[in-house]
C-alpha cells in the first residue's frame, strides 16, 4: 500500500477534482466519509474551513492532501465501509481526527481502471485552532501507510516498488534478447504488447533525453530507476551483454562488464 501526503494552497481545486473524477466519461468518485464538513461542493466545504485560517494569515498552504493506494489485489474485495475504516484509521494515526476532512474514493486511474484509491482533503488547522506541522509530511504519510499495511498484511510501498521494477526489468531483458540491435520504437511497441507503457522524455527542443516505463500496476518509473544499464546511454551495451550470455550460457561462459569493456 502506498501513502502520499503534502500541504497545499489550492484546496478548492483539489477537492472539486476529487469529487468530479471521471474515467472514460463515467463517474469514478464516491464520497466515503467526512468529518465536521457539511457543504455539497468542494468550494462550499473549503469555505467552511476558512474561519480557521484567520489566525494564520501568512500560511499559504492551509490544506492537507493525502492519497492512499492499496494494490489492485488488496483493494478488490473492499466495501465502502472498509474504505472508510481505512481512511479514518490513516487520519487517526496522522493525528488529524480533530480536523475537518473529507475522504473520496476513486474507482481507478486513467492508467489502470482497477487501481482504486483514496483522496483525503483536510483543514491544516484543527478544530481547536492549532496549525498542523507539515515538516516531512510525505514521509510520515508513507510510514503510516506502511504500518497499516503491515498490520493488515498488505504489501508495503517499498515492496510494491521493488516488485514492479523487477517485473519491468524481466520484461525488458526478454525483449532485448530477441531484438536484432536496439530500436526504441520497436522496444516501446514490444513492451506495450505485454502491458508496459513507455513514455519518451523530450526537451523543449525535441531532443530525446530518456524514457519512462509504466508497470502493469500503473506506477511509472524512470529508466534509471530500473537500472543504469537501461538508460538510453547504456541500453545497447546491456543488450549486447544479455545476448552474449544467452549464446554462451550452455558452455558455462558468462559475460560481465568491467574496465575496458566486457570480459568472460
Amino acid at each position: 500500500m502506498i501513502g502520499k501526503g503534502k500541504s497545499i494552497s489550492h484546496g478548492t481545486a483539489a477537492l472539486e477534482y476529487d469529487l468530479a473524477k471521471e474515467i472514460d466519461g463515467q463517474s469514478a468518485a464516491t464520497e466515503i466519509a467526512r468529518h465536521e464538513l457539511y457543504g455539497c461542493t468542494g468550494a462550499e466545504m473549503v469555505q467552511e474551513m476558512k474561519p480557521y485560517f484567520v489566525d494564520f494569515p501568512n500560511v499559504k498552504n492551509n490544506c492537507l492532501r493525502f492519497e492512499i493506494s492499496p494494490s489492485v489485489e488488496e483493494s478488490a474485495g473492499l466495501t465502502d465501509a472498509d474504505w472508510a475504516n481505512l481512511g479514518n484509521d490513516f487520519m487517526q494515526r496522522m493525528g488529524l481526527m480533530n480536523h475537518q476532512y473529507i475522504i473520496v474514493k476513486h474507482s481507478g486511474t486513467e492508467k489502470n481502471s482497477r487501481q482504486a484509491h483514496l483522496h483525503i482533503l483536510a483543514n491544516r488547522v484543527s478544530l481547536s485552532g492549532e496549525l498542523y506541522k507539515d515538516n516531512w509530511i510525505g514521509k510520515k504519510a508513507t510510514e503510516v501507510a506502511n504500518t497499516i499495511a503491515k498490520e493488515r498484511h498488505f504489501v508495503q510501498s517499498k515492496d510494491i516498488g521493488k516488485a514492479n521494477k523487477a517485473e519491468i526489468k524481466e520484461a525488458m531483458d526478454g525483449i532485448l534478447k530477441k531484438m536484432q540491435g536496439f530500436d526504441l520504437i520497436k522496444f516501446k511497441e514490444e513492451l506495450g504488447n505485454i502491458g508496459f507503457k513507455v513514455r519518451e522524455a523530450r526537451a523543449n527542443t525535441g531532443k530525446l533525453n530518456g524514457y519512462y516505463v509504466t508497470a502493469r500496476s500503473g506506477t511509472e518509473y524512470k529508466a534509471s530507476e530500473i537500472g543504469k544499464g537501461y538508460t538510453l546511454a547504456h541500453i545497447e551495451q546491456t543488450q549486447k551483454k544479455l545476448k552474449y550470455n544467452q549464446m554462451n550460457i550452455s558452455h558455462g561462459n558468462k559475460l560481465t562488464s568491467g574496465k575496458g569493456g566486457f570480459h568472460l
